[in-house]
């Protein structure tokens, strides 16, 4: 006899994690995601919560790769942003950052009065690992005074949580961010996921979010274009660096002699960066190939965090 088993979809393929998390039918999943990333509970606790960008099909008809977030206002109107990012593309730290005092500085402040702006949270929700000091996987930041380790303000928090720092024997079932971390973990697990199902009947909401969604040939199609760009983005920005990893070997072989290696390998690093940003100003270009060893070894490194040509120039600033 056969059995029908339901198709899977990676709830970590942003498409599907908005669906799941960011439509207005399945607010009961937002709101239980909600309350365990920010640890809210009893007369705290969230209850009720308007998301600002719901899903809506029309939105996400190709397979670009903007920002598929979720904003929301809750009830006590502070503002917050919720963000699945699948592939390290680099400097995540400060685009984090931008997009929160984006949000925080676009508010209107009402007859002058700064009090009046809303505290805003961005919970940063990510399939790699980056705040590599800390072994916890899920993170909170604000602005502290360093010595005294006291908060400057709450206006501002940035949660991270780094989805492969929890491994799943270590988990706890009675943890709900836990919960939903081996959700998001371990989403073609079908044995895992009806223990968690039956332990959090919101989880098994939304595992049904999945599979309905895989059953709609159009969300699944739109599903697949997504998936299919993110990793085709992240193979490409992989084999740019593994290119120029290969192809400093070869030039330091091949011109054997210090300098030699110090110009090849500042080649290799102007054409990696005009291959990422399309271009670059010649100043810019004459600065990399002037630097020193050791400068060309920190820039090797930092490449993949430079997002933007002000990023370059201030790191050649330096």
């Amino acid at each position: 006899m056969l059995i029908n088993v339901p198709e899977r979809l990676d709830p970590k393929i942003d498409l599907a994690f908005k669906k799941v998390f960011g439509s207005q039918e399945n607010k009961s999943i937002l709101l239980s995601f909600l309350n365990a990333v920010l640890n809210w509970t009893g007369e705290q606790q969230i209850v009720d919560v308007k998301i600002l960008n719901p899903y809506l099909e029309q939105e996400n008809i190709d397979d670009s790769l903007g920002i598929l977030d979720i904003k929301l206002q809750l009830e006590n109107n502070d503002l917050v942003d919720v963000e699945m990012q699948i592939g390290n593309l680099g400097n995540m730290e400060r685009r984090s950052t931008y997009y929160v005092c984006r949000m925080f500085g676009d508010q209107n402040i009402t007859n002058g009065r700064y009090q009046d702006l809303n505290r805003v949270i961005a919970i940063n929700v990510l399939d790699f690992t980056r705040i590599k000091p800390i072994k916890r996987y899920h993170t909170i930041f604000r602005l502290r005074e360093t010595q005294e380790n006291v908060d400057l303000t709450d206006a501002i928090e940035i949660h991270f949580i780094e989805l492969p720092k929890l491994k799943l024997e270590m988990a706890s079932y009675t943890n709900p961010l836990d919960r939903w971390v081996m959700f998001l973990k371990g989403w073609d697990n079908m044995e895992l996921l009806d223990k968690l199902a039956q332990e959090d009947p919101t989880i098994g909401k939304a595992k049904q979010v999945l599979e309905q969604m895989a059953s709609n040939p159009r969300e699944r199609e739109l599903y697949e274009l997504r998936r299919k760009a993110i990793l085709d983005r992240n193979s490409a920005l992989y084999e740019a660096k593994m290119e120029g990893i290969s192809e400093g070997k070869m030039e330091g072989k091949r011109e054997g002699k210090r300098e030699g290696k110090r110009e090849g390998q500042a080649n290799i690093l102007v054409r990696l960066l005009k291959k990422k940003f399309g271009h670059m100003p010649v100043e810019m270009e004459n600065k990399v190939m002037a630097m020193p060893a050791e400068k060309l070894q920190q820039l090797a490194e930092a490449i993949f965090d430079l997002e933007t040509i002000d990023d370059i120039k201030s790191f050649l600033s330096k």
